[in-house]
């Protein structure tokens, strides 16, 4: 899995492993006794196994290097950085990662007050809250080995004013994310207002909501299990088919109650649930709509899909079709998760992602593994690593050299060197210079021609350009301009130079079909590898 070093990857899905007396170590005095420990599946011997020997590594340089060795086979309480904080950090260094969203396995069962408890329990809030409080001070302590471990904190919602001290609480101890549960736990929905302190204080701290697989409670019910067949349940398939039920749910009630509206800034990801349902769940959202939207109701100033686009971010499963998903979305909805180090992740996500993207462009491929997981995280990370977020095997990004227009002709140099091109825009320094020189020539060309460019169509173009670039609030591209510190006249320019590409396209149309075959028979060349391409001989 390890990522290469000419590139930038965070990893939006790990985990830590707990033990079951974790929560009740990390509890405050007296609350400990109260918290029962945690169940692991029939899994506690091996864990208790695992821990003593990552204990033991601590003083043994052999079983340090022989763990380091196998970094990317061993998986669960086996992994390096399973337990301790200091081996997760190492364990970054070998797979070459610029941070990791850190997630518990098990506490969440503990923490989720679900509807399906048996009759007659007694649900005690401050217990429940004091187990919130242990598990949050558990992430953060695991994650204070190395500011690249960003811990996600837990807060139940079941008493919202509770939920909002325990959210406060969370972000002081230091936690990156606040992740809830898929449903109400509670009497209220995830959207009621009681609920807005909270979605305002992730806001103004810039953190963001995160969902996880298995915050939805159980997927399938046992009863399919009961099949009457000679066969086996497809309970992994069933699982599967049904794991994003409880967060799609979730997303619509914050999209469709003005959530994400009240709060435009507010980031949520959506962290092991698979991707191919996203596509569906946007028109579905924008049919609901459209379809049972009750007269005379205030709605909403975008469609429900722009909210998914501008708030929302992904983590599809390494099996899925990475590419088809972000034809059908866009390349800015989607990230980068290893779910390090459970089994799920595999030996090696990275490569099943790679072969993925393989003949997509390089800007697509940059959203997807590090640009995609800073607009999600916003401050959290840059708080963490510094502002902006580096890359930790690159040198700070010299500034673009801009020519003085007034001092003469410009510096002939190179704009920027090919590596700080490639991490500022995913793009090396040729090709950035073909685009320079494409519009330069659409720009004389439509001179001679007389083409020029109306008021009008430079509006469509500047709004077609920020829905392209998730820009969808004008914040959001004032605020992109004026990090690059670009002017309005430059903002301008390059825009109306699109329009006059796009006219000159179809005034030459008839020639460029007639040569556009040629195009496709030449660049095949840059996948060939001296055998069929294509599947032709």
């Amino acid at each position: 899995m390890t990522a290469s070093p000419a590139r930038k990857v965070h990893d939006a899905d790990a985990h830590l492993m707990e033990t079951p007396d974790w929560l009740i170590r990390h509890a405050d005095p007296g609350m400990g006794e109260r918290l029962r420990p945690l169940d692991l599946h029939g899994m506690e011997p091996e864990a208790g196994q695992a821990f003593a020997e990552a204990v033991r590594r601590r003083g043994s340089a052999e079983l340090r290097a022989q763990a380091e060795a196998d970094v990317l086979v061993r998986k669960n309480w086996d992994a390096l950085g399973a337990f301790l904080g200091e081996e997760r950090s190492r364990a970054l260094d070998l797979l070459g990662l610029a941070s990791q969203l850190v997630f518990s396995t098990y506490s969440h069962l503990t923490l989720i007050n679900s509807p399906h408890t048996p009759p007659g329990s007694r649900f005690e809030p401050d217990v429940l809250y004091g187990a919130v409080t242990a598990h949050n001070r558990g992430v953060a302590e695991f994650c204070r080995a190395d500011p690249r471990l960003l811990p996600v904190g837990w807060v139940s919602l079941d008493v919202p004013n509770q939920a909002v001290v325990a959210c406060r609480e969370a972000l002081e101890l230091g936690c990156a994310a606040i992740e809830v549960a898929s449903y109400p736990t509670g009497p209220c929905s995830l959207s009621h207002a009681a609920l807005n302190p909270l979605y305002a204080m992730l806001e103004e701290a810039g953190r963001p909501l995160v969902f996880h697989v298995g915050g939805g409670g159980q997927v399938v019910d046992p009863v399919f299990a009961n099949n009457g067949l000679a066969r086996r349940s497809a309970t992994h398939e069933l699982t599967f088919i049904g794991i994003s039920a409880p967060v799609e749910m979730a997303l619509a009630a914050l999209v469709l109650d003005g959530v994400f509206e009240r709060f435009p800034s507010l980031m949520c990801g959506v962290i092991e649930q698979g991707a191919t349902w996203v596509p569906g769940f946007m028109r579905r959202l924008d049919l609901a709509v459209e379809a049972f939207g009750e007269p005379g109701r205030a709605g909403l100033p975008m469609r429900p899909s722009e909210y998914v686009a501008r708030n929302l971010r992904f983590t599809p499963f390494p099996f899925e079709d990475l590419a088809w998903l972000i034809d059908q979305c866009g390349p800015c909805l989607f990230m980068f998760g290893s779910d390090y180090p459970h089994d799920e992740g595999g030996v090696d996500p990275v490569a099943a992602f790679d072969a993925a993207l393989a003949v997509r462009p390089a800007d697509e491929r940059a959203k997807f593994y590090w640009r995609n997981f800073e607009d999600l995280m916003g401050r959290a990370l840059t708080d963490r690593l510094g502002t902006p977020a580096p890359d930790p095997r690159r040198a700070p990004l010299p500034p673009l050299k801009r020519p003085d227009r007034e001092a003469g002709p410009p510096d002939p140099g190179p704009v920027a060197d090919e590596e700080a091109a490639l991490v500022r825009t995913g793009e090396p320094v040729a090709v950035l210079r073909k685009k320079v020189l494409f519009r330069l020539l659409a720009r004389n060309e439509a001179a001679h021609l007389g083409i020029t460019v109306s008021d009008h169509e430079m509006q469509a173009a500047v709004d077609d350009f920020r829905r392209q670039h998730g820009l969808l609030r004008l914040s959001d591209t004032t605020s992109w301009i004026a990090r690059e510190g670009i002017d309005e006249s430059t903002f301008l320019r390059v825009m109306r130079d699109g329009v006059l590409v796009e006219k000159l396209g179809r005034l030459h149309q008839g020639q460029v079909d007639g040569e556009l075959a040629d195009q496709v028979q030449m660049s095949t060349v840059r996948y060939w590898q001296g055998h069929a391409v294509g599947g032709r001989s």
